[in-house]
């Protein structure tokens, strides 16, 4: 790895909880991290009458990782955690929210539907999953945080299904502390460019926030970015370009997991300032 490398900082944006694992990963491959969570996860938790079951459903859709996790938490807690419904699918967008649902072994592998590691990782593949088995469908829930894509619901509903959405976790910004924002005012003028990792378009919007709060517009557009999806590289894009940024930033897009995103952020990182 060059000596660029070594000396290029990476900022991880992701909820407190999730990047520590790839920080330490990149740390030992020479890459220091920058810890700096956009987005704070607050539970949601329902009556216990309210919650709904997975016996109710024929579709169980978790947007997420955290999502399926706080969903059988809350079953656990209220003592429902019984053994998985013969006719209930549970599905995910992607392979990385899927591992919650193979963790669980009450729930069998032939139920659990997700897009395959080599493609797209988004609701609009795992569309073309679930619409062939939509005909023996009737009801369906979605369980995600307060906001979040109605695409798929509308989707699901048009093909005739009752659709329950369910929140389970809110999402809010994170306004830095003067301690983080002084790390990340330090990353950013650095000699080299920092690499900075964005993972939907509510942690680039938090984080653009702090940027304009801390009057550092021009230094993060230098950045280099790494992102999962091309709605997240859109909504970077849209934003750099009307703080009044003329050239293309560097944007690479990348799989969710550990694995792909340790492997973009050090290519990134170990770039010369040329490429």
């Amino acid at each position: 790895m060059s000596a660029a490398a070594l000396r290029a900082s990476v900022i991880l944006t992701r909820p407190q909880g999730k990047n520590e694992s790839l920080a330490r990963r990149l740390a030992a491959a020479g890459v220091p991290a920058l810890l700096l969570p956009a987005l704070q996860i607050d539970p949601i938790t329902h009556d216990a009458g309210a919650f709904p079951l997975p016996a109710d459903y024929d579709l169980i859709v978790f947007v997420s990782g955290h999502a399926a996790q706080r969903y059988f938490s809350e079953l656990s807690a209220r003592g429902a955690m019984q053994e998985w419904p013969g006719r209930t699918l549970a599905a995910t967008v992607g392979v990385s929210s899927a591992r919650q649902l193979y963790d669980m072994a009450r729930i069998p592998r032939t139920h659990i539907l997700h897009p395959g590691a080599g493609g797209e990782q988004d609701s609009e593949s795992l569309w073309c999953l679930l619409a062939p088995r939509l005909p023996t469908m009737q009801r369906a829930l979605i369980v995600r945080g307060g906001k979040g894509r109605e695409w798929l619901g509308k989707k699901l509903e048009e093909a005739g299904l009752q659709v329950q959405r369910l929140a389970v976790y809110a999402r809010r910004p994170v306004q830095w502390t003067p301690q983080q924002a002084g790390q990340f005012a330090r990353a950013l003028s650095a000699e080299h460019p920092c690499v900075c990792l964005l993972t939907s378009t509510e942690s680039v919007n938090a984080v653009h926030a702090n940027v304009v709060r801390l009057g550092l517009s021009d230094a993060w557009s230098r950045s280099r970015f790494v992102v999962i999806h091309e709605r997240v590289a859109s909504r970077l894009q849209s934003i750099l370009k009307a703080s009044g940024k003329v050239e293309a930033p560097v944007v690479k897009i990348c799989q969710p997991s550990d694995d792909a995103l340790f492997q973009t952020i050090t290519l990134m990182a170990s770039l010369s300032e040329s490429s």
